[in-house]
């Protein structure tokens, strides 16, 4: 038996983000895998709530975890992975443990000194209690062996995928229903942090006069900056903000748009950027971090700390349509490989490589 903990899984919808990812990867690991038997893992401060994540596959096993006792409640398990940062002291077998990114560790000018402590000291622990360390860029790789001193035959990246089905080019008329209410517009995406870059991003739309922005994202802790650039530079009165759309409206939404661009200067994967090429959108993204993983030959690279590389990129995709066409068509392509099925064939491998199941 393989036990997988999905406790960050739990959420009610849109599922985006972690939570997203665990659901979209290890459902399409259960629909592979019919053979194997799973226990599907809730730490018991999160059984309680209800909703954390109780797939229907005939072969998962929903179990609580109860730490000492998993040796009991997981009797048998060959390998126990944590689809997050979290890492029990029992069960004793071989233990693998997915980092996202270390953006907390690493990055402390970008979030709060209590963050970075707590963030810290529990990446850092579930580090410690694992055998082998799973993450979705070879960026985040190269990160984790750094900063906890791993030998790389300990640390593999998985690069995650997209559901073709679900994010997808839209239908022409829904395409000028969305113009028609927004006009030609550039959408970009994400919690409203100081990472995502979006005041850069804001700067440069603001000499793009052809295009207007839809900004999809909560507000956090970098909202007020956010809000002071849409004022300082104008944007405003050119600006739309949205938050909690449902996974549809929000694929139509990137689908419709003349481009989607991706400002963030730290990403542990990106995987907004596939989704937009999944969705047939021009993507202009960022060259930090594991953003050329992600993105490949299919977007346009800059240095989005520049608003000038960034207002230059945006100007090219739409007074170019050759140069757009083939983002599109380079996009579609890649998103059709770069499947959660995909990468759940890369995850079943790692599983038998490791525990010999």
């Amino acid at each position: 038996m393989i036990a997988l903990e999905v406790s960050s899984a739990a959420g009610k919808p849109p599922f985006g983000g972690v939570g997203g990812m665990i659901r979209s990867l290890a459902g399409a690991l259960l629909a592979q895998d019919r053979e194997t038997e799973y226990a599907v893992c809730s730490r018991l401060d999160r059984w309680w709530r209800d909703d954390h994540w109780r797939p229907s596959a005939p072969n998962a096993h929903v179990r609580v975890l109860v730490d000492p006792l998993n040796d009991l409640v997981l009797r048998g398990t060959r390998l126990f992975h944590s689809f997050a940062p979290y890492m029990p002291r029992t069960p004793r077998t071989t233990k693998l443990v997915t980092i996202h990114d270390l953006n907390a560790v690493r990055n402390a000018g970008w979030v709060s000194e209590s963050w970075h402590e707590k963030r810290s000291a529990k990446i850092g622990l579930a580090v410690a209690r694992s055998d082998f360390v799973m993450t979705p860029s070879a960026f985040s790789a190269s990160e984790v062996c750094d900063q906890y001193g791993l030998p790389e035959d300990r640390v593999f990246p998985i690069l995650l995928g997209v559901d073709s089905a679900r994010f997808k080019p839209p239908e022409p008329e829904v395409v000028r229903a969305l113009r028609e209410k927004h006009g030609d517009y550039a959408i970009s995406i994400g919690l409203l942090t100081p990472r995502k870059n979006f005041t850069t991003l804001i700067e440069a739309l603001a000499r793009v006069p052809e295009l207007r922005l839809v900004l999809v994202g909560r507000g956090s802790d970098g909202e007020a900056a956010v809000e002071a650039a849409l004022d300082r530079t104008g944007m405003r009165a050119r600006t739309v903000r949205m938050t909690g759309l449902p996974e549809a409206e929000l694929a139509a939404l990137i689908g419709a748009a003349q481009v989607c661009a991706v400002p963030s200067l730290y990403e542990g994967f990106g995987l907004t950027a596939l989704e937009a090429m999944a969705c047939g959108t021009p993507l202009v993204c960022s060259n930090a971090a594991s953003l050329p993983e992600a993105a490949g030959d299919a977007a346009l690279l800059v240095d989005a700390r520049s608003s000038e590389a960034l207002e230059d990129a945006l100007r090219r995709v739409i007074s170019d349509s050759a140069l757009a066409a083939g983002l599109r068509t380079r996009g579609l392509a890649r998103a059709r490989t770069m499947t959660w099925e995909a990468s759940a064939r890369r995850l079943r491998a790692l599983y038998r490589e490791l525990s010999g199941v």
